[in-house]
């Protein structure tokens, strides 16, 4: 068995190193161009003194336009919690309506103490959308204790010309 666990994180080192910016669950079905559903399957056990999570924008029931953002407080020591970590446990999750990803230290800009923002690669299409930031264990179940949700509409861009 411990064989399998070594390979495991071999497999996600490798995921890593190929596919850049957010790393997906290899276990998951995929949900769509740079992400992976997750699968149905029960929870993890809440873990033990893990560092908080608290979504700091968007707030619940914002109108947000498609290209969305989020950001998110933790002390957490992320770069030992990423996908980027030398070895792989607990990690963060980040997802749009049960579509969830696994973003490496790149991914996440840093925009004050202990606040980071991820931005989703792909626009979301018009409508109500539930944005998530969790912990996982390192079989990638999600650890209850952990999930925070928002509620927002993506509404249109409102014609505003990108620079």
């Amino acid at each position: 068995m411990k064989s399998k666990n070594v390979t495991d994180v071999c497999i996600a080192a490798l995921m890593v190193t190929l596919t850049g910016p957010a790393v997906l669950a290899a276990e998951h079905a995929h949900g769509g161009h740079g992400s992976h559903a997750m699968s149905p399957r029960g929870a993890a056990k809440d873990m033990k003194e893990l560092p908080p999570l608290r979504i700091v924008s968007p707030v619940a029931g914002a109108r947000v336009e498609p290209d969305l953002k989020v950001e998110f407080e933790t002390d957490a020591d992320l770069a030992s919690m990423t996908m980027s970590a030398k070895s792989i446990g607990v990690h963060l999750h980040v997802g749009i309506d049960g579509t969830f990803l696994m973003p490496v230290m790149a991914d996440l800009a840093r925009v004050g103490k202990n606040r980071y923002r991820y931005t989703f690669d792909l626009p979301a299409a018009p409508g109500q959308r539930v944005i998530s930031v969790y912990w996982s264990d390192a079989s990638h179940k999600t650890i209850e204790s952990s999930v925070q949700k928002v509620s927002v509409v993506v509404v249109p861009n409102q014609g505003k010309a990108k620079p």
